[in-house]
């Protein structure tokens, strides 16, 4: 049985690509590390609303490790910690009781922000469609 985890999620706030966007903070409490880091993300938004606040917004489409629409940024990290993953594969178990956890999307002009974590990828999706 894998054992609870508790740490600090910092994790990225922007309303579009023209706003400067900010980190926003909370603790998250024992979170089981057979979890995958999407479903962290799912408890967090679970939080959020319970609160009256908005979710944050993420890619997650197929939770397959077959799509890579949830590409994020942890710990300056591409999909985190582990090599030769998507961040759907990601499991908590990869970080330690006490850890601050920063999550951001991804960086580059070619894929301004939508909202949150969210990314425009139509420029990727349009080389991948081209055969590229």
């Amino acid at each position: 049985m894998e054992k609870n985890i508790s740490f600090k999620l910092r994790y990225w706030r922007q309303n579009g690509p023209k706003d400067k966007g900010h980190f926003d903070e909370r603790e998250m409490k024992d979170i089981p590390g057979d979890t995958s880091f999407l479903e962290m993300l799912d408890i967090l938004n679970n939080n959020l609303i319970q609160k009256g606040e908005d979710p944050v917004v993420f890619d997650h489409d197929c939770r397959e490790g077959i799509c890579g629409m949830c590409s994020l940024h942890i710990n300056g990290h591409a999909h985190g910690p582990d090599t030769d993953i998507t961040t759907c594969q990601l499991h908590m178990r990869k970080f330690k009781d006490g850890d601050t956890i920063t999550i951001e999307p991804w960086r580059s002009r070619a894929f301004p922000v939508i909202k949150d974590l969210a990314v425009d990828r139509s420029a990727y999706d349009k080389i991948l469609q081209a055969g590229g």
